[in-house]
């Protein structure tokens, strides 16, 4: 009965409040995003990223509903027009400026960036709908409504520069002259030139190095044909670098990637993007001051007068946030690079680089799925919802995201992988990733026909087959050294690309092959004791007759032979003294493959997610594959 009493409370609250709450809920999501939108760089949480997600469909969703709402107010009578009204129009230029979008996210995903035409328009008529609102509302007699025009002003630039940021991201010039390139490379050269001979400038230098890479790499551009390999230069090299500070360097560069498609960093450092921002913030501090003196004696005697002091607080402090932050990031690092000249910048830069150094850019981590973890992938459900799951046959699917774990990547395993790659580079002699696995075999002069065997067969197949051996191999001969712990990293990161996100391995059939190969594995296990199932597998004679129903098999999978695949590559690498150095170079030309393969659209979606190693390894082969 409270419930039902409470609801014309609420129907009275929401008549006479509703713009005000529409409003509320546009400004909640606005600092939900200015706070978690740059971060989700390195969030790999599913709550942060549907928090993100829904908060920017949210926000605009809101805006747009209470706009319309305030298309409705006007000034009934002239001569007794009532501050409520002027008050209500107030709010029009401020939800432009929240269709602006904070500075750190506005794309949740690369699909957004390619709508700046349709969002032109859109915000277009937007501007339209706040002017006739503004005129609607427009009292010559209330100092408030002089107070439309700077705010209007700060909600055109924001919503203005919003769109700039859209269409700018695919819209580089892709036809530089050799002209172009060489003044591009001096001034780069003359920035470098101008640094102190000091050591506290490593890390802008580093920076500056990293901008460069990406400037001439422009990675989120598909058909970009200026590589720097063209033009080598000594001072640009990293080749001397080690692995943690190479992987540093890739990570500032997939850094300058994310700004630039999901953020508005690379208008926000320019002189327009700079005057801009000030401008907007000049505005809306001149509307908040010059409210203040207006109402300066009514801000506790009534409610709306209250509300919208508060309101202009909020949107100006945000922005003013905003502003604040400019300075510590890598694209300041890089600008103030290019000014040495001013004693303030020289004096700041060594602080600066060393600051934006210690801050995370990606996750730092790897997913890990482990089709052989006991108690895990083979513990069945609840019935019913087993049943439900069935139905639409996720049940598989369902199981694996269930499972997956991640793991900080070590420092071992960035030298592991680097060193291989280094390798790999003297041997492929700047040729593309074609093929898979050809160079390692050849290098440990392989002739094995069950090695060759699983490598040649479909990349989701030899996927799975290597990481079951991997898993035998890491159970029954684990040994104290990096190429081993590097192996089991490795092979669990490449399973949980293929179970969740097969499309980073350019695989169609990846849910198939892992579904029968689950259903295989669970039934081979469900009679036996897991230590004895893992030594029948390790015994070159042990029974793995096949225990999948021929039913439960597809055309893809009915000529694989999974368990007996996994027991012939065991019994040929257990009698190998160098077996884990063998393992974790496959399971590294492996991933180079993957990643090379790879299109640049999922690369680029990871990153919103946290980043991928896979990404940092497409990015290290970019550096030095024609």
């Amino acid at each position: 009965m409270s419930l039902i009493s409470c609801i014309p409370f609420v129907k009275r609250l929401w008549v006479a409040w509703e713009i005000q709450l529409l409003f509320n809920a546009s400004v909640a999501c606005k600092i939900v995003l200015t706070i978690l939108g740059v971060r989700r760089r390195h969030m790999r949480g599913k709550p942060a990223s549907f928090l993100i997600w829904a908060t920017y469909l949210l926000l605009s969703f809101f805006a747009k509903i209470a706009l319309g709402r305030l298309t409705v107010v006007r000034i009934d009578d002239p001569n007794h027009p009532g501050y409520d009204v002027v008050l209500q129009g107030l709010l029009a230029p401020l939800f432009l400026l929240q269709l602006g979008y904070p500075d750190g996210m506005t794309a949740y995903a690369v699909e957004d960036n390619r709508l700046g035409l349709r969002q032109m328009l859109n915000v277009g008529a937007t501007w339209c709908v706040v002017v006739w609102i503004l005129f609607q509302c427009w009292d010559g007699s209330s100092p408030v409504s002089r107070l439309y025009i700077p705010l209007f002003v700060a909600g055109f630039i924001k919503s203005a520069g919003w769109v700039w940021v859209l269409k700018s991201v695919y819209h580089e010039n892709s036809s530089m002259t050799a002209r172009d390139i060489k003044k591009e490379a001096c001034s780069i050269q003359q920035a470098f030139g101008s640094f102190p001979e000091d050591e506290k400038f490593k890390s802008a230098k580093d920076i500056l190095k990293a901008y460069y890479w990406f400037d001439c790499l422009k990675p989120h551009l598909v058909n970009w044909l200026y590589h720097p390999a063209v033009t080598p230069h000594e001072w640009m090299s990293i080749d001397s670098y080690t692995a943690d500070r190479a992987f540093t360097m890739t990570e500032i560069e997939l850094n300058f990637m994310f700004d630039v498609l999901y953020t508005k960093a690379p208008i926000l450092y320019t002189k327009c993007g700079l005057i801009g921002h000030f401008i907007g913030l000049f505005c809306l501090v001149y509307g908040l001051c010059g409210f203040s003196v207006i109402f300066r004696n009514a801000f506790l005697i009534d409610m709306h007068i209250t509300y919208t002091y508060a309101l202009l607080m909020a949107v100006t402090s945000v922005e003013l946030y905003q502003i604040t932050v400019l300075p510590f990031s890598d694209w300041a690092v890089v600008k103030m690079s290019m000014h040495l000249k001013a004693p303030l910048f020289l004096r700041l830069l060594p602080f600066l680089a060393k600051r934006c150094m210690k801050q995370r850019r990606w996750s730092r981590s790897v997913g890990q799925l482990n089709l052989l973890k006991q108690n895990s992938l083979y513990k069945e459900r609840p019935k019913p919802l087993a049943t439900v799951l069935d139905w639409f046959e996720k049940r598989e699917i369902v199981r694996r995201y269930g499972r997956h774990s991640c793991q900080a990547i070590p420092s071992s395993l960035k030298t592991l992988v680097f060193q291989k790659m280094a390798g790999l580079r003297k041997l492929r002699k700047f040729p593309s990733f074609t093929g898979r696995d050809e160079w390692m075999l050849e290098t440990h002069g392989i002739q094995q026909e069950g090695l060759r065997g699983s490598i040649e067969t479909t990349f989701d197949r030899s996927i799975i087959i290597w990481h079951i051996t991997t898993e035998i191999l890491h159970i029954l001969e684990w040994e104290h050294s990096d190429a081993c712990k590097g192996s089991k990293l490795l092979s669990d990161y490449m399973t949980y690309l293929l179970a969740l996100h097969p499309y980073m391995l350019s695989l169609a059939t990846a849910d198939i092959t892992l579904d029968f190969a689950c259903r295989t594995l669970r039934n081979f296990f469900r009679y036996r004791d897991y230590n004895e199932g893992i030594s029948t597998l390790y015994s070159p004679n042990g029974d793995v007759s096949h225990p999948v129903k021929p039913s439960e098999e597809t055309w893809i999978t009915s000529d694989w032979h999974l368990l007996s695949e996994v027991q012939k590559l065991v019994a040929d690498l257990k009698t190998m003294n160098n077996k884990w150095e063998l393992i974790s170079s496959i399971w590294v030309e492996m991933l180079c493959f993957a990643a090379y393969q790879c299109h640049v659209y999922h690369h680029g979606m990871g990153l919103r997610r946290g980043g991928e190693l896979i990404t940092h390894v497409w990015l290290l082969l970019a550096h030095k594959t024609n």
